[in-house]
């Protein structure tokens, strides 16, 4: 019962789809409507411009200058052949044409070829510097130069230039020392200690005690090492009177009081004139009549200023002098040639005239201690005592070498 049903329905079901097919197939595509006249009216389009709203001017870019126009290189003329070579006309310099003449252009110049030697400062860019000339020479094998002999030769006139040159240093020292000198060279000692009188305190107070300390040492360093008696030759030129004690006492201690007095006035004069100082060493050239040709300084001081300030009075001081008298000795035909020492220290010694207007405690102490560690002048009479408060910067001149 039920299949016949579903059969039937399958049934109905394909009997309907055939009729929609057979009417579909029946009816055919619908006939295509011709547009009407309203679809046919052209299209009209109206356009309006408006003008748009004005925009803010940009900010002004800087302006830039207009690079100059570059003239152009005029062409190069062809040179011409070269002329004969005529003789030169003389050179007459050039007249300076008038201010209102016309300006003439330069013609090109032909490129020179680059230069590559070394220029001279301050010269003409075109200018080099000319080669140096050789210092020497070029030595090949079996060169004579390179021969035993003449190397023994040059070896022999080398030598014997230094042996000469020492020798006639020794002989300027000898001739010196055994006073075999004119009594001209006196008068230029005397004559350089009287200009460089009264002379500055170099160095200030620091200068003063570094003096004292250096002499100081000095004499400790001689005296640790054994040599206490080799000392300068300014400065055991005499005996001294503690040692003069020594020699006529040989050590009798009834002396004893003596011995210390001395010692004690010997401590105050060092202490008032330390040995120790500034020393330059200066060579004279003078011509044979005095004439003073050049200073110049062998060995400084350490103290630039007192070495120009020693330079510098050598020249007033020779003025004065008279040309030296007859044959005198240490003087040559070719000119006068000396070596002097020049020595600056301070001291503390000063006459007793020259302190009257110090207080009356002040000189009677420092003339008591003149009495032990003073000077006596013979000549003048002048008793120099100690005098702390003044120092003074005493100069003395000393002849080393007479060639």
């Amino acid at each position: 019962m039920r299949r016949t049903r579903l059969g039937m329905a399958a049934l109905a079901s394909l009997i309907i789809h055939a009729v929609l097919l057979v009417l579909i197939w029946r009816a055919g595509p619908a006939p295509l409507r011709p547009p009407g006249a309203s679809e046919t009216r052209p299209l009209t389009v109206d356009l309006v411009f408006t003008a748009p709203d004005p925009l803010p001017p940009p900010p002004a870019a800087p302006s830039l200058p207009e690079p100059a126009a570059r003239p152009r290189p005029r062409p190069r003329p062809a040179p011409p052949p070269a002329p004969a070579p005529l003789p030169e006309p003389p050179r007459t310099l050039p007249e300076e044409p008038p201010l209102d003449a016309p300006v003439l252009e330069a013609p090109a110049v032909a490129a020179k070829p680059p230069v590559l030697l070394p220029r001279a400062p301050g010269l003409d860019s075109g200018a080099a510097i000319p080669p140096e000339p050789s210092r020497g020479r070029t030595l090949y094998p079996g060169d004579p130069s390179l021969s035993p002999e003449v190397l023994a030769a040059e070896e022999k006139a080398r030598v014997g230039t230094r042996v000469q040159a020492f020798a006639e240093n020794e002989l300027a020292t000898l001739r010196v020392r055994n006073g075999l000198v004119d009594a001209y060279f006196g008068r230029i000692d005397t004559a350089l200690e009287k200009q460089l009188e009264n002379a500055p305190l170099f160095g200030g107070e620091q200068g003063r005690l570094k003096q004292m300390a250096q002499a100081y040492q000095d004499r400790a360093a001689r005296y640790g090492a054994g040599r206490a008696g080799d000392a300068p030759v300014h400065e055991r030129a005499a005996p001294s009177a503690l040692e003069r004690l020594d020699s006529l006492s040989r050590g009798n201690p009834q002396d004893n009081g003596m011995r210390a007095l001395l010692q004690a006035g010997e401590s105050m004069q060092r202490l008032a004139e330390p040995p120790g100082g500034l020393v330059v060493i200066l060579e004279l050239q003078q011509a044979p009549d005095g004439q003073l040709r050049s200073v110049q300084v062998v060995e400084a001081s350490g103290n630039p200023a007192f070495d120009a300030y020693v330079v510098d009075a050598v020249p007033p001081a020779l003025a004065g002098l008279g040309p030296p008298t007859g044959k005198a000795l240490g003087v040559r035909e070719d000119g006068i040639r000396s070596r002097w020492a020049v020595e600056g220290r301070v001291v503390y010694l000063r006459k007793l005239k020259d302190m009257k207007g110090q207080d009356a405690w002040y000189v009677a102490t420092m003339a008591g201690l003149g009495v032990l560690s003073g000077r006596f002048e013979e000549t003048t009479g002048d008793l120099e005592a100690v005098d702390l408060l003044h120092p003074r910067f005493v100069c003395r001149s000393r002849l080393l070498q007479v060639w």
